[in-house]
């Protein structure tokens, strides 16, 4: 009898993929195109045409059987674009990280590469299409005014509504969910010789210090406690989580705390006080000043505007 365990931890124990958008585009001029940054993790796959792009501080050449792979926030700038044929490429966002971190920076991945292997290039692209096919069988079910897109402008932040999927939604998207894996397999089998051998170190404490703040949210945490909990100062705490995270652990805190928040307002009936309790907060006056602070209103007025739209489909 074959038996298989893994009980260790593993860096990528926390391994986070989630797709997006998909969208195929056709480039015939610069018009509308400028400069910007993209929030998500972003890839394209030339399918033809070429286009000159500045990534970052770097320009490129962009054409055929090349791929663009973009860490999140990333900048680009549209130069020019070729005059033989339209600059045709498909396109892919999603979340990719490993807790807190980019899986994009932690491999290094270029932001520009031309995948000599035409075999694994035309797979990734049968693969992108069945992908975006399973992606639109699901999208098909919803109105189509209530899922956000970057054409349709809203006259405020997060006027979409949260939606909740049943079961057979539920199984499209694990299928959704498990093609999305395979597609950064096979990237990341494409791209094997040109990514590090092992991802960028970052210290280990932080990765702790990120578990625990998770697990226990409803305490009063506080820097001196964290800082105890990996056995280092506080100044020096501040300064690993700012070099990893670009951001203080207290301000982690309040991060972890405001998505907790978000989620039992829409997900559970609890009051306004049992969430406060729930989140490590002094009292209900100090979590609601907290959760306005953050999001410019207050946790009964977050519930009663999204809680209201918030979409259950049998």
């Amino acid at each position: 009898m074959r038996q298989m365990e893994m009980s260790n931890r593993s860096s990528l124990d926390q391994l986070h993929i989630n797709i997006r958008w998909m969208k195929e585009w056709k480039r015939h001029s610069l018009e509308h195109l400028g400069e910007g940054t993209f929030p998500y993790n972003t890839f394209w796959l030339v399918l033809s045409g070429s286009a000159r792009m500045q990534f970052n501080r770097d320009v490129y050449e962009v054409k055929k059987y090349d791929m663009v792979a973009l860490p999140a926030q990333s900048f680009h700038k549209w130069i020019s674009l070729g005059d033989e044929e339209p600059f045709h490429y498909l396109s892919l966002a999603c979340e990719a990280k490993v807790g807190a971190f980019d899986l994009l920076r932690l491999y290094r991945f270029p932001y520009h590469t031309t995948l000599v292997d035409h075999r694994a290039y035309e797979e990734l692209i049968d693969l992108w299409f069945e992908l975006s096919e399973n992606f639109h069988r699901l999208l098909r079910e919803f109105n189509e005014n209530d899922i956000k897109t970057s054409e349709r402008k809203r006259t405020t932040k997060d006027e979409y509504p949260v939606f909740v999927f049943d079961t057979k939604q539920t199984i499209q998207y694990l299928k959704i969910r498990s093609l999305g894996n395979l597609w950064i397999h096979r990237l990341f089998e494409s791209l094997q010789g040109e990514l590090l051998e092992k991802p960028v170190t970052y210290d280990t404490r932080v990765y702790d210090v990120c578990d625990y703040i998770k697990e226990n949210l409803h305490e009063r945490l506080s820097l001196e406690e964290l800082a105890r909990l990996v056995s280092l100062s506080k100044e020096h705490l501040r300064f690993l989580f700012q070099k990893e995270l670009g951001l203080s652990p207290m301000k982690y805190v309040a991060r972890i705390r405001l998505q907790e928040a978000q989620e039992l307002l829409l997900l559970t009936s609890d009051s306004i006080k049992e969430i406060a309790g729930r989140l490590g907060f002094d009292d209900q006056h100090h979590f609601t000043r907290a959760f306005h602070r953050a999001e410019g209103m207050s946790p009964s007025e977050y519930r009663k505007k999204y809680k209201g739209e918030y979409r259950v489909f049998d």
